[in-house]
């Protein structure tokens, strides 16, 4: 079934690719930033491990302290499309949304210099994609070796450290992982 996703995810990606306006034009619009980016997808993989541990909605809409309106429709939104198209390929989507904003980010605004804030917020999406890259290629049943040579070597704990979380306890727990690790590198961040 995730593979059936990602199928489709690559379809709509090379649609999008075929009409999407030229980097210039969408500048001008763009608002997002690595922090944006991050927070997004931060609330909503917070919201995916809610269902998953099998709180139900309005008892997650009750539990966030001073949730906004617009917090409790994003809070239904992710509900409905884990109800709809299951957790994993949720998860999926919601790091393929990441990925896919955070470049954008990066192709429009370029890389944060170092002594930024914004840096770090660029620096845990940049090890969030890594991270989703290395599921990914997984699920693609890509051998140790394989995923290995993909990576540069000081990652090499890492992708270990996964590729045995993902053989004995599946793809979820990877997924499941990978929110944890994202959220416990934001909360770093000053």
């Amino acid at each position: 079934m995730l593979k059936y996703f990602f199928l489709l995810l690559f379809l709509s990606n090379i649609n999008q690719a075929v009409s999407a306006k030229p980097i210039n034009e969408t500048s001008k619009n763009f608002k997002h930033t690595y922090l944006s980016c991050s927070i997004i997808t931060s609330e909503h993989l917070t919201i995916l491990q809610l269902y998953q541990r099998g709180l139900p909605k309005q008892l997650a809409i009750e539990s966030l302290p001073n949730i906004t309106r617009a917090a409790k429709k994003r809070v239904k939104y992710v509900y409905d499309l884990a109800k709809k198209i299951g957790i994993l390929n949720t998860y999926a989507d919601i790091n393929t949304n990441y990925a896919r904003c955070s470049t954008a980010v990066f192709q429009i605004k370029g890389k944060p210099a170092p002594d930024m804030l914004e840096h770090n917020y660029y620096f845990c999406s940049g090890e969030n994609k890594l991270r989703y890259e290395l599921i990914l290629m997984a699920d693609q049943q890509k051998t140790l070796e394989q995923l290995l040579d993909n990576f540069p070597s000081h990652y090499q704990p890492t992708i270990i450290s996964f590729y045995q979380l993902i053989k004995s306890k599946g793809t979820l727990a990877a997924f499941d992982l990978t929110a944890n690790n994202l959220k416990a590198c934001l909360n770093q961040i000053q």
